[in-house]
């Protein structure tokens, strides 16, 4: 089984999908962001240069690639396609983004984890809340084109998780 997360950067999915994966004992896919772009010293917000968000896409994919299911990934390829199309200049680009992760975004189950509380400033994401509003917007309008079935979870993490189990139970 594969379970990933969607929303903006600061809605939680990070202290979610650890709890998820500690309670249903699947391996979890990390923040590559957090955990290897930010210590890299890359920049991470709507200035993202091409080249980084082709690395966090294709790291993506790696990662996704070669955990062995079942997993819970904090991030998704879907998180890199909407980023990019926000941040990126080149359209030709954007258009390999967006073929490349239909052709390879294979998931079972999407949770969709809206804005609900204003974001906590940690030195690594955009604080520009205008930009994680139009990343909210965009993504739930990216999952409704693509017809992506995604369910979405609110409330602490851990009425999340409750949320989540019961709809994994259906």
């Amino acid at each position: 089984m594969k379970i990933v997360l969607a929303g903006a950067h600061g809605v939680g999915k990070t202290g979610f999908a650890k709890a998820l994966a500690k309670k249903l004992k699947l391996n979890y896919i990390y923040d590559i962001v957090r955990e290897e772009a930010v210590p890299k010293g890359f920049i991470i917000n709507e200035n993202t240069p091409s080249i980084i968000q082709l690395w966090l896409l294709t790291r993506q994919w790696e990662l996704e690639t070669i955990t062995a299911e079942d997993w819970i990934a904090d991030k998704c390829l879907y998180d890199y396609l909407v980023y990019g199309e926000m941040v990126l200049k080149d359209d030709d680009l954007k258009q390999i983004i967006r073929k490349e992760v239909l052709a390879n975004a294979h998931y079972d189950i999407v949770f969709y984890l809206p804005i609900e509380f204003p974001m906590e400033s940690d030195g690594i994401r955009s604080n520009d809340e205008n930009f994680r509003i139009e990343i909210d917007r965009q993504y739930k309008n990216f999952l409704k084109k693509q017809k992506i079935q995604y369910r979405t979870l609110t409330g602490s993490i851990k009425e999340r998780v409750q949320q989540a189990l019961k709809s994994l139970k259906h």
